[in-house]
């Protein structure tokens, strides 16, 4: 059995930070990462630019059942102590409107510099090495614990603590297979029931492959099957083969999913013409029927719509795509305008885990101290990162979380080594 005095369980932003912290701290680290490399999600992020944070910092970009808990954390280690910090390691900052990139532009460089910083620090490193188990270790002299007995596919470890940061179950070809959660499970920890966040919706409707490829600036709602509003946001809508995608589908499908999974049918209201009120499409429309009586029904939705949007939303309507434009009904012109305000789409599921960038769920927060990460449970074992029941919006918010729990929870895990638990 081989001894290390910090174990860091999972080597993605959040493990990688919390083994530099420890090591900072001055204590012996060990990092075992299942993947051939750490840091393999960081590469994805930001389109492979790495947005690792966010200038803009609210209490409302953090969610979670206690959506307070992430933010008492970034008043200890927020962006601010994450831009100095990643200063000083060598990767200089350029904001995009708030959005926190590397000046490199590369996110390859992020988890390259953090690398370099691990070797420097001392850190041990295995890859290619999969945490299968963990139970305390209790001294057989004085019957009490001292410390965590650790299993690997490969080998077995004795620590002093123990930071489980193995991701959620988002992205599973980076690594995040929910493994984390077992392994909590096995000292008493409660879950919160994971699920698909950061992702699109599939919907239940006939005419989305008609919209496949179109895009627009849009505002979209969901409700409960009850006409509960579980979320809202607005900015540029991207329509699939299976459904709606983009970034306001993605901030509040999160709560589709929850939805979802608690049996609930959720539906979507979509406004596709933001910036103009009902009676102004109507007489739009009109007027358009009514100078362009030589053309189709679709062809009055030019320079308007997308073309691919408007053979949908005639679909919906119920309406032919190449019927003669003065045919049209004042009815059915004033049943387009209702629906480009207000169209009413029926979920059938989120993306899949395989889809989704992150989790929403995960290890229940009432028992981690916010503090340190440390479990309130089980002393000597912490927390970080997307295994802990909290899910940030889209702009390196999730990257925050990863830095900031990471931090934390190494620093107290090194810190306290000589600490009788």
């Amino acid at each position: 059995m081989k001894y290390t005095e910090v174990l860091i369980a999972g080597g993605g932003a959040a493990g990688i930070m919390a083994a530099l912290a420890a090591s900072e701290s001055g204590a012996d680290v060990l990092i075992i990462e299942q993947m051939g490399q750490l840091g393999k999600k960081i590469l994805a992020t930001g389109n492979g630019r790495c947005n690792y944070t966010n200038y803009y910092q609210k209490a409302e970009c953090y969610r979670g059942n206690d959506p307070l808990f992430a933010w008492k954390a970034i008043q200890k280690f927020g962006q601010k102590e994450t831009v100095n910090l990643f200063k000083l390691y060598g990767i200089l900052p350029s904001d995009r409107n708030g959005y926190v990139y590397p000046l490199s532009g590369q996110a390859l460089c992020v988890r390259d510099i953090l690398n370099m910083q691990l070797k420097s620090a001392g850190a041990e490193i295995h890859i290619d090495e999969k945490i299968t188990g963990a139970k305390l270790y209790i001294n057989k002299k004085t019957g009490k614990q001292d410390g965590f007995a650790v299993l690997t596919n490969k080998d077995r470890y004795f620590t002093k603590k123990l930071v489980i940061a193995m991701g959620g179950k988002a992205s599973p070809v980076h690594g995040s297979d929910g493994s984390g959660y077992k392994i909590a499970a096995g000292f008493g920890h409660s879950l919160v029931m994971p699920v698909p966040a950061l992702t699109l919706c599939i919907l239940d409707e006939k005419y989305t492959q008609d919209w496949a490829g179109a895009r627009t600036n849009g505002s979209v709602k969901a409700y409960s099957q009850t006409g509960c509003l579980l979320g809202k946001d607005s900015g540029e809508l991207q329509f699939v083969a299976q459904g709606i995608s983009g970034i306001p589908v993605f901030q509040i499908s999160r709560y589709i999913s929850k939805e979802l999974s608690q049996g609930g049918k959720p539906y979507l209201i979509i406004d596709i013409m933001p910036l103009y009120g009902k009676r102004e499409i109507v007489c739009e429309l009109l007027n358009r029927k009514n100078n362009y009586t030589y053309c189709s029904t679709g062809d009055i939705f030019k320079g308007l719509l997308n073309n691919k949007l408007a053979a949908a939303l005639l679909k919906k309507c119920g309406l032919s795509l190449k019927r003669p434009a003065k045919e049209l009904a004042d009815t059915s012109i004033k049943k387009l305008a209702a629906v480009m305000k207000s169209w009413h789409m029926d979920v059938k599921s989120t993306g899949s885990f395989d889809k989704a960038q992150v989790t929403c769920g995960g290890i229940n927060t009432d028992e981690i101290d916010v503090h340190t990460m440390e479990s309130k449970i089980c002393r000597g074992l912490y927390f970080a990162g997307e295994v802990i029941d909290v899910d940030g919006i889209c702009g390196g918010y999730n990257l925050q979380w990863a830095w900031t729990s990471g931090h934390i929870a190494g620093s107290a895990a090194g810190s306290s080594v000589h600490v009788p638990v």
